[in-house]
C-alpha cells in the first residue's frame, strides 16, 4: 500500500514538473504563402498593390501560443513595420497579411518567417519565400 502511495506522488511530483517548464506539442504544422487568406491559392511571385497572406496552421495546441510574424529581405535584414504576434488559442491557422505598397520594396526574394512561443520559449519556427518584381 505504501509503495503505491509513493508511485502515485512520484508521478504526480513528475507531472508538475513538466507541466512547470512549459511542455507543450503544439507545433507549425504547415506554412503557406499565398494570394488569399485561406492559404488555397499558394503563390511564389507577387507584384506592386498584390495582398500577400503568410499562412501558418496552429496543431496540437491545448492552450494557448504566440504566433510571430516578420518579413525579412534576401540578405536577412527585417522589412521595417513588417511584423506582427497574434495570440492563438487552439488548434486554427494564423493569418498575416501585407499589401505591397506601390514603392518602397525592391524587386527579389524575400522570406516570410513564423515562430511560435509558448511561455516566452521558442517551440518552433517555419518559413517560406517569394519575389516580388515590378518595381
Amino acid at each position: 500500500m505504501r509503495k503505491n502511495l509513493n508511485s502515485v506522488i512520484g508521478l504526480g511530483l513528475l507531472l508538475a514538473v513538466v507541466w512547470a517548464c512549459g511542455a507543450t506539442t503544439a507545433n507549425i504544422s504547415s506554412l503557406k504563402v499565398s494570394t488569399d487568406e485561406d492559404g488555397k491559392n499558394e503563390a511564389k511571385t507577387f507584384k506592386p498593390g498584390d495582398k500577400v497572406y503568410t499562412v501558418a496552421q496552429i496543431s496540437n495546441n491545448s492552450g494557448k501560443v504566440d504566433v510571430k510574424w516578420r518579413l525579412l529581405s534576401d540578405d536577412g535584414t527585417p522589412v521595417p513595420g513588417a511584423e506582427k504576434t497574434l495570440e492563438v488559442e487552439g488548434d486554427r491557422p494564423a493569418v498575416f497579411w501585407l499589401t505591397l505598397p506601390p514603392a518602397g520594396f525592391k524587386d527579389g526574394r524575400y522570406k516570410s518567417e513564423v515562430s511560435m512561443v509558448y511561455s516566452g520559449e521558442q517551440k518552433d519556427q517555419k518559413s517560406a519565400t517569394f519575389e516580388i518584381s515590378g518595381y
